[in-house]
């Protein structure tokens, strides 16, 4: 078995709404011996797997996928079922999967879930490595090295826990979020709405409030100078100094770093000189500072509050183990680390208890050390302080946070000014009033962890997560921007460009992708083709950004799904066959399908513009969630005509030509057809229908009626506004018509539309995409052939994996078989070669149709001709 490809698709993809790995798989000599004709293989497979037998697969009830193994299954689809298996027994929940046959004889595509593309693509691996190894009948098969390494890769390289939980509540709340890096930094909204969140520090977390909560001594003097209640206690710099703020403040006490965190290196309740003589001979010696202060007698709670709101409160419970009388202290620790809710750092609900220095040191204030053999029953305190990331205990008390109580701890928070703070507090009971006397607030902590609360040993589970984003976005739509989704086979510029034109004031600034460049308002970020998924990225990451209008062609989605889980708007132009046959696009069905994504994802309340004109797309309307508008360029055409009787919005033009809109079951005019540049006078038929989608679109996001009249009557086709796309140039009495039309349904377009042109002859300068299929290369051909006197045939710079001139010739034989002579189908391969070839062979009065690649040779062609600096002689003719 062989690895062609693997594919992360991170956002909607053509097999799932989730993150799916694709991986093309060619099983060579394996495509020959499905499951059932391996002796052994099934058996041996669900002994190393048992949990496989109990998938249910495409039956849909347990077991279902064992039957398939029984009858005879191939090695994609049981290494589907592998991988999610594997992830599973990681810790990983994942469910969906699916295996498709491509057109190549033994290659799959495999596809299945994954929550981190390291441990993702590792299942694969491993499970490929395993059914390798039941092929060579190897006796001993380590299924659980294979599971610690995809979990240890999960772990390494997932979010942290707390950003984990905001990332989760922001997702289920439909507010987009995006990890940035590899770190634990999240972007939670897009555009000029978005924020930042890194553990629980947010962009509303104020720097100074941060610094101060870093610096123990100072978090005291602005408590206390509130008012609030701290304990005594004072910075001391050496040894010496410890023993001398020991002798002024007495017993008992805690020693502390100065820059500490997350409880490292505290040692609490030191009772006596003895104690401290002990702890203080056994201090790491990088520490340069440490805080000596009075030790209050009670119980460790943290108060978790958020934007002056107590979200959660904790009992935190020091690590211990109990004696046996037999075993040492290290023992009893490293058995205690082997509880499964114990895991490394902070990957699960509470972690191990650390064998370093902070353990050492608080066990040689009791005389003792890791070699020690406490009796049969003692309970032994092994860390001095709560924190869970040295191996504490939380069990939630929210409910019981007496009100006074809760005050102090919200009075706390806003004294240090931090909007996310971790309140560590020191008292007896925390159900009964504050107690000056009794009760102290011992740190103020800037991004506090929220694992304890989501996850605690005891109690109820506290979502601090949801309360975080709900602070910082009440709403969706105060986070998310709102996205126009543009996709299609035609048409997909231009309606992105108008929509874009229409929707631009000084209020809005509009960014757009499209398949020459990205746009931010009228600044250029990026040029060529731009319809995909990174480009969508940069505009919707763009902090300038209002609205979003992306065009979101098939190649993009292909390769790494949608850029966004959710779309405001949804236009689907049309749907024909296109780059059938590569990247399991096979038919026109399934092309159907990947475009029907932008419809499927339109949120509940937003809207899906379909064109009525095209039956594949009306079928969509039993696909999305939003309120459907359909468009048509046909008079009283009957989905039009339905949804006016049942009072929904409509575009269409009608027998006079006149655009209509229906509003509120109410048919009022807009404007005459032949009044909009766009269209050509009424005969650019196709331009009429991106009119009309880009008006729809436009509609819903409040522009006005008159506004839209303005914008439809400036928007000219033209190469500021309308770049490559029907532009019409005059030069020397020759008309020259500039297009990117590069499938059937496209060309068909515009030889309909220069029809009703005037000229003496049609002269077509043309290439053929290498990455198509044979027949969708000839069709091109064939309609070029029947329509224009004179074919100049280029090749793109990029052949496609073709070799040079095999799309030329193959064009050039099919318009010899249309009746085109050698005269009238030239092959002059270079593109800028074969614009000035057509130019050389035009004559007063001819229409020159040329059909660029890129865009660049269009540019130097006419200041080429402007500079009359045409070659005599052209070479590369054929």
């Amino acid at each position: 078995m062989k690895i062609n490809r693997v594919r992360y698709l991170k956002g909607p993809n053509f097999f799932a709404y989730k993150p799916t790995i694709c991986i093309e798989l060619d099983l060579e000599e394996l495509e020959e011996r499905p499951s059932d004709s391996i002796p052994g293989f099934n058996e041996r497979l669900l002994e190393v797997l048992p949990d496989l037998g109990k998938h249910t697969c495409s039956h849909g009830y347990e077991g279902g996928f064992a039957e398939r193994l029984n009858r005879g299954t191939w090695m994609g689809h049981v290494l589907e079922h592998m991988a999610i298996e594997l992830q599973n027994m990681a810790g990983i929940d994942v469910v969906r999967g699916k295996t498709i046959m491509m057109k190549d004889p033994g290659v799959y595509s495999v596809t299945y879930d994954y929550k981190e593309p390291k441990s993702g693509f590792q299942a694969f691996l491993s499970s490929k490595e395993i059914v390798e190894a039941i092929l060579k009948r190897e006796k001993n098969i380590n299924v659980q090295s294979y599971v610690e390494q995809i979990a240890n890769l999960y772990y390494q390289h997932k979010l942290g826990p707390s950003t984990e939980a905001i990332y989760q509540a922001a997702h289920a709340r439909n507010i987009p979020v995006e990890r940035i890096g590899e770190n634990s930094l999240v972007r939670i909204g897009t555009g000029s709405r978005q924020k930042f969140v890194q553990a629980t520090i947010t962009s509303q977390t104020s720097n100074i409030a941060v610094e101060n909560a870093c610096d123990k001594s100072m978090t005291k003097e602005i408590l206390k100078g509130c008012g609030l209640p701290v304990p005594e206690g004072e910075v001391a710099h050496s040894i010496e100094e410890i023993f001398d703020s020991a002798d002024r403040l007495g017993f008992p006490l805690v020693l502390k770093p100065f820059n500490g965190r997350q409880g490292q290196g505290v040692i609490t309740h030191i009772k006596n000189k003895d104690e401290l003589f002990n702890v203080a001979h056994c201090l790491e010696s990088h520490v340069q500072k440490y805080i000596v202060e009075r030790h209050f007698e009670g119980h460790d709670y943290r108060l978790l509050v958020v934007d002056g709101k107590l979200a959660a409160a904790s009992l935190r419970l020091p690590p211990y183990v109990i004696g046996n009388g037999r075993e040492t202290i290290r023992n009893l620790i490293e058995k205690e680390n082997q509880n499964p809710l114990r895991g490394e750092g902070h990957e699960k609900p509470m972690s191990k208890i650390p064998l370093t220095h902070t353990v050492t040191c608080y066990l040689e204030k009791q005389n003792r050390n890791l070699g020690s053999i406490p009796k049969k029953g003692e309970v032994i305190q092994v860390v001095g302080n709560a924190n869970l990331s040295t191996g504490g205990k939380a069990i939630d008390v929210t409910e019981q946070v007496h009100p006074t109580i809760r005050k102090v701890a919200i009075g706390a928070a806003n004294a240090i000014n931090l909007d996310v703070a971790g309140i560590d507090f020191i008292c007896q009971d925390i159900s009964k009033p504050f107690d000056y006397t009794k009760m102290a607030i011992i740190e103020v902590n800037a991004a506090p962890g929220i694992r304890m609360h989501h996850y605690p040993s005891e109690g109820k589970k506290r979502d601090v997560g949801k309360a975080i984003v709900d602070y910082l976005f009440p709403s969706r739509e105060e986070a998310a921007i709102p996205i126009i989704a543009v996709t299609g086979t035609n048409g997909k510029t231009t309606t992105t460009r108008m929509i874009h034109y229409f929707l631009s004031n000084d209020r809005n600034k509009v960014g757009m992708t499209n398949s020459d460049g990205v746009y931010v308002g009228q600044e250029v970020l990026d040029q060529g083709d731009c319809s995909g998924p990174i480009s969508a990225r940069m505009v919707l990451s763009h902090p300038e950004v209002d609205t979003a209008v992306l065009e979101t062609a098939r190649g993009g989605i292909l390769r790494e799904g949608l850029a966004f889980r959710r779309c405001d708007v949804g236009v689907i132009t049309n749907v024909s066959e296109d780059h059938l046959g590569r990247d399991g696009i096979e038919t026109l069905e399934d092309l159907v399908k990947l475009k029907r994504l932008v419809a499927e994802v339109v949120l509940e309340n937003g809207y899906c513009v379909l064109n009525a004109d095209d039956p594949h797309v009306v079928a969509m309307n039993e696909y999305t969630d939003g309120e459907v508008i359909y468009t048509s360029t046909q008079a009283n055409h009957p989905v039009i005509m339905a949804a006016i009787k049942k009072r929904k919005r409509a575009w269409y033009v009608d027998e006079q030509g006149i655009i209509n809109y229906v509003e509120n079951g109410g048919v009022k005019r807009f404007m005459e057809c032949e009044e909009v540049p766009i269209t050509i006078k009424g005969k650019a038929r196709h331009n009429v229908s991106n009119l009309l989608q880009a008006l729809a679109a436009a509609s819903t996001q409040g522009i006005s009626i008159d506004e839209l009249r303005k914008k439809a009557m400036t928007f000219m086709p033209d190469g500021n506004l309308s770049k490559g796309r029907f532009n019409l140039k005059k030069v020397n009495e020759r008309t020259i018509l500039i297009d990117y039309a590069h499938n059937a349904a496209g060309l068909k377009a515009i030889f309909d539309t220069v029809s009703a042109y005037h000229r003496n002859r049609l002269i077509t300068v043309l290439a053929g995409p290498g990455d198509r299929i044979n027949e969708e290369i000839i069709s091109l051909a064939n309609i070029v052939a029947v329509q224009t006197d004179l074919f100049i045939i280029k090749e793109d710079d990029d052949l496609r994996g073709r070799n040079p001139l095999e799309v030329a010739e193959l064009i050039q034989e099919a318009a010899f078989k249309r009746g085109l002579t050698g005269e009238q189908a030239v092959i002059v391969p270079n593109e800028m070669d074969a614009f000035l070839k057509a130019w050389e062979l035009s004559q007063p009065g001819d229409l020159l149709l040329f059909f660029y690649t890129d865009f660049n040779y269009v540019e130097r062609f006419f200041e080429t001709i402007t500079k009359n600096a045409l070659p005599k002689k052209m070479n590369g003719n054929r």
